[in-house]
């Protein structure tokens, strides 16, 4: 077929941008193909403008940054959903991409991959410097100029005061000639730069860490009754310091519990070990209705002890000995006073010298026995304390002593007493050379005293209480 052939464009629009383009081949010879003009397949301008959008249910028209930050305060917005994702871990504190190394986390991926680099050794670097004898290399080629332009001697960062023409090649050189040359002698590198305040440190994170002070809504209260008002009246606070004054004049620490009618600490840890007592009192309440019912057997209940039943843990070791305690300490005394017989608080006055294993028991003598006003009704008393054997009931088996062996062999068999070992007297003191006793005792002080004054045997303290607390190990 004859005749010339003409290219054209055919353009449309799809979806808000223009498609590729369709090329037709027309005859010259033929007719128009369908009825259409060359005219019709030409491209043509745009002469609408672009429709509003909707951004967060709002209409906006002529942007690009079509993804807003819906963050209260926050008018950031970007032109793709990738990057508005990447800002919003900044509000969330979210650091999804972890150094498999260190162990460092970062909001972006991008920041991953430059940290992870500083991993590898220097010899991973691609750009080197050309200067002779620098050996210096590079990830970026931006870092290799900026390096090159120190070798030429470039200066760009200058002093920024008046009639100042100083230029360093550092930022730091300029740092340190703003402190030395343009600020009072003892300024530190780093200074704040908020109105009225002349504070320096020698980190940027000293510097940014004390930026926060001057934001005046760094802390609000979090106090229920501060949180209910909200709105304007929520109060803000600049430091920490001044919060704490305010919960502790606005919100005290307060006990909740009936009894205690609203009564206010000074602090919080001093309220947590006031509700501790109310909360052990509610325990030994539980266990006090416990212990006022009847056995099985009818036997009544069990004697309320002072200090509660709870919190004891520290048990008497002694056979037949049911005692315990709520510290080491007391169960310690019980055993040194109880079963070791000792006796430390003796009696001032030259002809008593009496000896008690309490102090209390002491005062109570000393109030009782030698007192001036109950010397009138000593004689009474005497008679209380200390009978006469006229008043004691005797028997033969009494005076024989049979009383004393039956008793004495009980308490062998049941392992609630030793039997004195003189005049085999192991490692306490020499052999006597006399019978066996029959003597048997509990207590280490009851056995020293029945030695000194039974067989004349005097022996330290120390030696025979640990004489003794062996042999109770072994008779157990």
């Amino acid at each position: 077929m004859s005749g010339s052939t003409t290219l054209l464009e055919a353009s449309s629009t799809v979806l808000g941008k223009r498609s590729r383009g369709q090329y037709l081949l027309h005859l010259s010879s033929s007719p128009e193909p369908c009825g259409f003009s060359d005219s019709e397949f030409r491209p043509r301008a745009s002469t609408s403008k672009s429709l509003p959008i909707l951004i967060n249910g709002t209409l906006v028209s002529d942007t690009k940054k079509r993804y807003k930050c819906t963050h209260t305060g926050c008018d950031k917005a970007y032109s793709k959903p990738s990057r508005l994702e990447e800002h919003e871990r900044s509000h969330s504190g979210q650091r999804p991409f972890v150094c498999d190394t260190c162990g460092k986390s970062y909001l972006r991926e991008t920041h991953l991959h430059a940290h992870a680099r500083s991993h590898l050794p220097q010899s991973d670097r691609p750009f080197v410097c050309s200067q002779p004898n620098c050996e210096k290399r590079f990830w970026t080629a931006q870092h290799l100029r900026v390096h090159l332009d120190w070798h030429n001697g470039a200066k760009p960062f200058t002093c920024p005061e008046a009639n100042c023409l100083e230029a360093f090649a550092k930022h730091h050189q300029l740092r340190a000639h703003k402190c030395s040359v343009h600020a009072t002698p003892g300024t530190k590198p780093y200074q704040c730069e908020h109105e009225g305040c002349t504070q320096s440190f020698a980190t940027n994170q000293h510097l940014r860490t004390h930026s926060k002070v001057h934001n005046e809504k760094r802390y609000t209260c979090s106090h229920p009754t501060c949180l209910a008002a909200g709105g304007d009246t929520l109060t803000f606070y600049p430091t920490w310091t001044a919060l704490q004054h305010h919960n502790r004049t606005a919100h005290p620490p307060t006990c909740v519990h009936p009894s205690c009618s609203g009564r206010i600490f000074s602090s919080q840890k001093g309220l947590r070990a006031h509700q501790a007592i109310h909360e052990q009192q509610a325990a030994e309440a539980v266990i006090d209705s416990t212990m006022n019912t009847k056995d099985v057997d009818g036997e009544p209940p069990r004697k309320k002890r002072r200090g509660g039943e709870l919190g004891r843990d520290w048990k008497c070791e002694f056979d037949g000995c049911t005692k315990d305690f709520k510290s080491k300490k007391a169960l310690t005394t019980h055993t040194n006073i109880t079963h070791l017989g000792q006796r430390d608080h003796v009696c001032p006055h030259e002809t008593c010298k009496r000896a008690f294993g309490y102090k209390h028991l002491l005062q109570r003598h000393l109030t009782k026995r030698h007192s001036a006003s109950s010397a009138s009704e000593s004689s009474d008393e005497d008679a209380t304390f200390f009978p006469t054997p006229a008043a004691a009931k005797l028997d033969i088996d009494t005076i024989t002593g049979n009383n004393y062996a039956q008793a004495a062999s009980k308490k062998l068999k049941a392992a609630k007493a030793l039997r004195c070992p003189y005049p085999h007297l192991d490692d306490l003191a020499a052999v006597g050379d006399g019978l066996p006793c029959d003597y048997v005792f509990s207590r280490a002080y009851d056995f020293r005293r029945h030695l000194q004054s039974e067989h004349d045997v005097i022996v330290d303290k120390n030696s025979v209480d640990m004489w003794v607390q062996v042999r109770w190990r072994e008779q157990k």
